[in-house]
Parts: C-alpha cells; sequence; structure tokens
C-alpha cells in the first residue's frame, strides 16, 4: 500500500533550494562538562576511555549530546579497541566548528 503524499513530503525536494544555514553554536556554561569536552575535542578526538582517564566519570555521551543540542554538530564513528569487547565511538569536531573557534579566537571573544 502506498502512503499518501502530504503537504511536508512534497516540499522536502525543494529544500536544497534553500541556502544553506550560518553556522553558530552556542558556547557551554564556563567550567560545565560541556565546556570541559568542547575543549578536549579541539584539542582532538575523544572517547569514553579518555574520558574515563581525566577522570570525568561514564556520561560522555551525554555530554556530546549536549554539544550537538548546542549546535556544534560533534560526529562520532564506531572503531574497534584492543582490550574492549564492542567498538567503541570516537567523537570528533567537524572543521567548521574548528575554524569557528579559531575565528572567535582571533576575535578575543574566548
Amino acid at each position: 500500500m502506498k502512503r499518501p503524499l502530504t503537504r511536508q513530503s512534497k516540499g522536502a525536494a525543494q529544500l536544497s533550494l534553500l541556502p544553506e544555514l550560518a553556522f553558530c553554536p552556542r558556547l557551554p556554561k564556563p567550567n560545565s562538562c560541556e565546556a570541559l569536552a568542547l575543549s578536549a575535542l579541539l584539542e582532538g578526538d575523544l572517547t569514553q576511555v579518555d574520558w574515563l582517564r581525566r577522570g570525568k566519570g561514564w556520561r560522555l555521551a551525554a555530554v556530546i549530546k549536549e554539544l550537538d543540542y548546542l549546535g556544534w554538530g560533534p560526529e562520532s564513528i564506531l572503531l574497534p579497541r584492543n582490550g574492549w569487547p564492542r567498538p567503541i565511538a570516537v567523537y570528533s569536531l567537524p572543521i567548521k566548528a574548528k575554524r569557528f573557534v579559531k575565528r572567535l579566537i582571533r576575535r578575543g571573544a574566548v
């Protein structure tokens, strides 16, 4: 059985015609777990193992999701790791996020 067309489904093809939104994430609260994770992600990739070694606990995925809500768009991939029975997530920031922070630093906003 075919799904009926709705107004929303007809317009979805035209979304590619809209201009891309500007990248403007919000900064997390100072000294929060989100701020610490953002700082770590600006230095490089981050895993739950790294987060535990820093003494920050088991909630890295929740912190990363909060950064996503703030507009940072963190990315993750699952990779196998020696000593772990299942693949673990490796989190990183997209290039546009790193460039954004560099611009903020040059302007003295951070």
